[in-house]
């Protein structure tokens, strides 16, 4: 068999290596030869599983994606019924997430605002599109707690997962040289998860006067 039909290396190492090397070095200033390279095999086997380096792109941002949904999911889970629970257990994994993956976020956020200038129409928006599947588990459980009457509405038709979201990322933005990013995650999520239930918290209703 030909090189083209039995490429000597599998899609998963491809995609594992090419993760790396985006993360490290950003979408642009990786090739499709730096992958290869990397994987020690020519650039046509590559081509066998991706026919792009934009493809390639988006199955990698896929598969990370999936992993971080999976960790969220699991961690709302094994923290009870408690929506508050649910929450604070799953924005400690999101701001651990953010932490170990700061620089490397900023960078895969500029190249996807650079790849949504530059593609087809229905690509346009992959930022907006990774953004809403993150935020999606959090304010699935935000919604539990409203419609239960636990929150408050958000005024305006706004997110208040965008809201538990501009909390957190200005926490954990404003701390640098972080010495024990697992202690700030967890500090992190809970502070962040507490103002926003204290402060969208549904009013109790008015004591009922006394008849005669």
């Amino acid at each position: 068999m030909s090189q083209s039909s039995h490429p000597p290396v599998g899609k998963a190492r491809i995609l594992e290596t090419a993760e790396g090397l985006f993360l490290k070095h950003g979408y642009r200033a990786v090739s499709i030869r730096d992958i290869a390279q990397a994987c020690g095999v020519t650039n046509a086997a590559l081509y066998y599983y991706f026919p792009s380096k934009e493809a390639l792109f988006r199955e990698v941002l896929r598969q990370h994606l999936t992993r971080l949904l999976a960790a969220l999911q699991a961690a709302g889970e094994q923290a009870g019924p408690s929506p508050q629970a649910r929450l604070t257990a799953m924005a400690d994994v999101y701001a651990a997430w953010v932490l170990q993956h700061r620089a490397s976020i900023f960078a895969l956020r500029r190249d996807l605002l650079a790849m949504a200038q530059t593609t087809v129409h229905k690509h346009r928006k992959p930022l907006r599109d990774v953004a809403f599947a993150i935020s999606q588990p959090f304010e699935e459980v935000l919604q539990e707690a409203v419609q239960s009457g636990v929150l408050r509405p958000p005024p305006l038709e706004a997110h208040l997962s965008g809201l538990l979201f501009g909390l957190l990322h200005g926490i954990l933005h404003s701390q640098e040289n972080v010495a024990d990013p697992e202690a700030l995650a967890h500090a992190a999520a809970r502070w962040a998860v507490e103002t926003l239930w204290h402060g969208m918290a549904a009013s109790p209703p008015p004591p009922q006067e006394e008849t005669p």
